[in-house]
């Protein structure tokens, strides 16, 4: 979920296909990153019984990243509805009228 969030922030005005699309090299830094720091919570004994982690098996790893997307795609569905939320507002604002002379 955290690299959902990662990828739903990182623009309010594009689809998650364009943000995709851009090459970034700090996102694959953060990326590999958050990825190694969860790999060493999750395999590193002294770190699993840190945090009190259990064993990851294959069918909690399925859930965890079924859970991110459908996160994503939620968030995603938030980002669209809003903007149009916004645009509405704009468009049904009233229009600023000038002083009288």
């Amino acid at each position: 979920m955290i690299v959902a969030l990662i990828f739903v922030n990182r623009s309010f005005s594009a689809s998650l296909g364009t943000v995709l699309r851009r090459r970034n090299r700090r996102l694959v830094v953060v990326l590999v990153g958050v990825v190694l720091m969860l790999m060493l919570a999750l395999q590193w004994p002294f770190a699993r019984d840190l945090l009190r982690f259990g064993p990851l098996h294959l069918n909690d790893l399925a859930v965890a990243v079924g859970a991110s997307a459908i996160g994503l795609i939620v968030l995603e569905l938030l980002k669209w509805v809003y903007a149009s939320w916004q645009q509405r507002k704009l468009r049904h604002a009233a229009p600023l009228s000038s002083p009288p002379c």
